[in-house]
């Protein structure tokens, strides 16, 4: 029995040492490891880590890591108490504008005013990324659910618009403003026409927010605006049942009404086009690529070539959200774009701007300036190698000579983005190494999610280049892609991202800049591998805009349904009162007040 005593003691005087050399092995790895690999390590090994500061706060996305959502930031205690009243919020300029109908449930026409509080919720969080101030939209106002959407039902039981034709309104405004405006979208003189392309498909399903936010772009965009905008429905058929319909049937009546019926509520039937595969099979054959992943844009090229009308076609799809008024984001994005100059238009398009790293735009202009070799800046086409198979192309805007200081400023741009216009090259993106009929060594450009601006001109190109060779790069490359080889003016906006926890900005700004706040750098290199590796998608968790998160549901849900992830972290839903008048005057005191912010992705609401 003594010695089996004492050969216990020593079994377990061993298992006590190996754990000591464990966990100095374990905190010499943690000294050494980079912010890179703390905080996102690909692994699942720190899931559950969690990493506090001195203050007890915890660091830039750690909750991201552990999986579990820590509802630190002020989103989830935000009070109402003590806002100013309400007032009306219009930010178009009608001085021009012959007014046009609006729509009411019964189809009487009034003005729907959008109301807006002239205040924010205290302690309500600063953008992580990008700002108001920068892209010219106003910051300083909030907006509840009622407010937002009271002119378009949000407070009402009957969901559907049956008595209201939203695409007559459309055309009936249009006529009443038509001298404002250019015959085609290439005319030089007159003010442009634009085309919101709203994406759907045969299985979408309506629920009350989609014909809520779906009347908000009409009414606000083209109604409001006297027709500078209007708002197309597009919806791609897919499976058995419709496999047969050819280009022809898409132009046959009958056919076309029978759709609507079927896939559109009534409301927005007017503003509906279909279409197939074999619409876009005829129009490219020699790309042999046609599904939605890849080729995401054909659609969109083959619709601008229907509708010379439109200068620019902004696409966007059915989950995407933007809590203020449309007029408003749209047209200050577009203002903001056309101001901006060429140098360095591709570098600055690749980094996000933190206001509390970079403090100012003009500053973090000039941190991009210093840390792009001159060697390597991209200025003017950069087109792909030339081979047998592909003999290349004449840029449509070649480098001018001199180049002018201020080229571009005053310049529409041909690429609008809502994320970084990132080089592919080295990204890890799943896609990465998918060109057809392009040389392996060509350049690509990516911008996802699919929230963009186009210009008619690069639609066309990339339409003549299909047609012509075939070509074709995935989804979200294709139009950055196209620019950067003719030349053309790409740009993303740097609109105003949140998150919901406490942030370390210069921790931040190392995972997703991919250098040190502060350090020298190299703009043409920083992006690789940092972004877009599926391993990395949880980094894009707790954003307000990305092509992957948790955030802008959960905030949207709370938004119109007053429905919240309780505060002490559990599943347990808590749902508030919503202030009964059309203006949302007297909120209950939980009642959410968020500023205009982009939302995405927003699917069950």
């Amino acid at each position: 029995m003594y010695l089996l005593r004492g050969r216990f003691r020593r079994i377990l005087a061993f298992l006590g040492l190996l754990t000591v050399v464990q966990i100095t092995l374990f905190l010499s790895w943690r000294k050494n490891s980079s912010l890179f690999t703390k905080y996102f390590n690909k692994d699942n090994a720190q899931e559950y880590e969690i990493h506090i500061l001195e203050d007890g706060n915890v660091t830039a996305y750690s909750h991201v890591v552990q999986e579990v959502v820590q509802r630190i930031g002020t989103f989830w205690s935000t009070s109402n108490h003590g806002l100013p009243p309400p007032i009306v919020f219009n930010p178009i300029d009608t001085s021009d504008v012959t007014t046009c109908e609006r729509a009411t449930p019964s189809g009487i026409v009034r003005r729907p005013d959008i109301y807006a509080y002239p205040s924010l919720p205290a302690d309500f969080p600063s953008p992580a990324f990008g700002g108001h101030d920068v892209i010219g939209t106003n910051g300083s106002i909030c907006f509840t659910s009622t407010s937002r959407y009271g002119a378009y039902g949000i407070n009402d039981e009957q969901v559907e618009w049956p008595g209201v034709r939203w695409g007559e309104l459309q055309q009936k405004c249009f006529e009443r403003n038509k001298q404002r405006y250019a015959d085609s979208g290439d005319a030089a003189g007159k003010k442009t026409r634009q085309a919101i392309v709203l994406r759907g498909h045969q299985r979408f399903k309506w629920r009350k927010n989609d014909f809520l936010y779906t009347r908000s772009l009409i009414a606000e965009l083209s109604l409001a605006s006297g027709g500078e905008y209007e708002v197309i429905l597009m919806i791609q058929l897919n499976g058995d049942a419709h496999a047969n319909l050819t280009t022809a049937d898409f132009n046959n009546d009958t056919i076309v009404e029978e759709l609507k019926q079927q896939y559109v509520p009534e409301e927005f039937r007017d503003l509906a086009v279909f279409f197939n595969t074999n619409v876009l099979k005829d129009l490219y054959p020699e790309t042999k690529q046609w599904n939605y992943v890849m080729q995401a844009y054909q659609p969109v090229q083959w619709l601008a070539l229907s509708r010379p009308q439109f200068s620019h076609f902004w696409t966007v799809e059915q989950d995407f959200r933007y809590t203020g008024h449309n007029y408003e984001f749209f047209h200050s994005i577009a203002e903001w774009a056309r101001k901006q100059p060429r140098e360095n238009i591709w570098e600055r398009s690749s980094q996000f701007y933190i206001p509390a790293v970079h403090k100012t735009w003009q500053n973090f202009v000039e941190v991009i300036k210093q840390n792009t070799p001159s060697a390597k800046a991209i200025l003017g086409p950069k087109p792909p190698p030339k081979t047998s198979k592909y003999p290349g192309f004449q840029p449509t805007i070649p480098l001018p000579s001199p180049i002018p200081q201020d080229w571009g400023v005053g310049e529409e741009a041909d690429v609008i983005s809502l994320s970084p216009i990132w080089d592919l090259a080295d990204s890890g993106w799943i896609y990465e190494k998918y060109k057809h009929n392009f040389p392996a060594d060509t350049p690509l450009r990516v911008s996802p999610p699919s929230c963009d601006r186009f210009s008619r001109r690069v639609l066309t190109l990339t339409h003549e280049d299909q047609v012509a060779h075939g070509t074709w790069v995935p989804g979200e490359a294709t139009n950055p892609t196209t620019a950067l080889y003719h030349g053309l003016k790409a740009v993303y906006a740097p609109h105003p991202l949140y998150f919901d926890e406490k942030i370390d900005h210069k921790a931040l700004y190392s995972v997703f800049n991919g250098a040190e706040a502060g350090k020298k750098f190299d703009t043409t290199k920083a992006h690789k591998g940092l972004l877009l590796k599926p391993e990395w998608k949880k980094r894009w968790l707790r954003f307000t805009f990305s092509w992957n998160n948790q955030l802008a549901e959960e905030l949207y849900t709370w938004f119109v349904r007053h429905e919240r992830t309780s505060d002490e972290g559990g599943d347990e839903k808590t749902k508030e009162k919503r202030s009964d008048r059309p203006s949302g005057e007297a909120p209950h005191d939980r009642e959410p007040c968020f500023p205009s912010m982009a939302l995405h992705p927003v699917k069950h609401v």
